[in-house]
């Protein structure tokens, strides 16, 4: 959804859903309640990028009991044709096979650090 295509969301998200942004955030996560809105969220999340690309080195973590999906990412960006790596963190909630809610948080990636594997 986030790579590739925002129109997964229909497929992804459950009719009610719930997101959590970090403050400040140009989104108001109480209008992203469906799938629809959800889909026109992450249009407009990936309008304002020349480039947008999410990876992850390590995880993501499941948890299948509680139905919990969490991870840290890494995000190559272009805005205004500058290079501006984004790292962060997600937990997406899932029942019946869907998202349920989605928390995020974010910061500038050019200091980000690389999972010390050997300590995991």
């Amino acid at each position: 959804m986030w790579n590739v295509d925002p129109s997964l969301a229909r497929e992804l998200v459950a009719p009610r859903f719930a997101l959590h942004l970090t403050l400040p955030t140009i989104a108001d996560p109480t209008t992203i309640t469906d799938p629809v809105a959800v889909e026109r969220w992450v249009a407009a999340h990936r309008a304002r990028f020349g480039k947008l690309v999410f990876s992850m080195r390590v995880g993501p973590f499941v948890d299948v009991r509680a139905g919990v999906v969490a991870g840290p990412w890494i995000a190559d960006t272009i805005v205004d044709g500058v290079a501006q790596p984004v790292c962060g963190m997600d937990t997406i909630a899932f029942r019946g096979g869907k998202i349920t809610e989605y928390w995020t948080i974010s910061k500038p990636g050019y200091d980000y650090g690389e999972w010390d594997r050997a300590q995991l």
